[in-house]
């Protein structure tokens, strides 16, 4: 099978791009709240905590024990054997699905943007998810990887590492919060329609 002509660049633009008009239409208030489910998907679910919440969850009954008894237990089975709870795409499916649960709960909790200046700030938070998926899909272990150490995405597009886009986010969101500046006070020093 060949691969389309897709590099890593373009695969990372086109994934922020595609956060970036979605942080636009959503407003600030909606994109932080899923940006926080995000963030919290990408740290609790990723394969690597997975084996940690495997061990804690091994070691609860024995902890609890201790609570009511007050006498050490040792847990049923051993650390080493929770390996891995879920494997890797339950693992992947469980990340999507917190992830729709953090979009559904934004647009539930807040109303749509009324201003333009809301629907920029916006952007930076959803770069920031953006980036954060990228983050977790790169690391997650799910797709193999090239002779160089780049992830491939059933060898058609090349998963870049977020990290070395870090000045590139910055910049784009300095300018999304100034378009944002530049629309509040642009919106407050027009004056008021005469009336009729």
């Amino acid at each position: 099978m060949s691969s389309l002509p897709f590099t890593d660049q373009q695969c990372f633009f086109v994934v922020i791009f595609a956060f970036a008009i979605g942080g636009f239409i959503r407003g600030w208030r909606r994109e932080c709240i899923s940006l926080i489910f995000i963030l919290l998907a990408a740290a609790l679910i990723h394969p690597s905590t997975d084996q940690i919440i495997g061990q804690f969850l091994v070691r609860l009954p024995s902890t609890l024990s201790f609570l009511v008894t007050g006498k050490a237990s040792t847990p049923s089975a051993p650390a080493a054997a929770t390996a891995s709870s879920f494997g890797p795409f339950w693992t992947l499916l469980l990340f999507a699905l917190v992830v729709a649960l953090g979009y559904y709960i934004g647009n539930r909790a807040f109303p749509k943007p009324a201003t333009q200046s809301e629907r920029f700030i916006g952007v930076i938070p959803a770069l920031i998810a953006g980036a954060a998926v990228l983050y977790y899909i790169n690391t997650g272990g799910f797709f193999a990887r090239t002779a160089d150490g780049q992830t491939t995405f059933s060898t058609v597009f090349m998963l870049p590492d977020p990290a070395q886009y870090v000045p590139v986010l910055f910049v784009i969101a300095v300018i999304a919060a100034l378009i944002a500046l530049i629309s509040s006070r642009t919106k407050k020093a027009s004056p008021p329609a005469a009336k009729k």
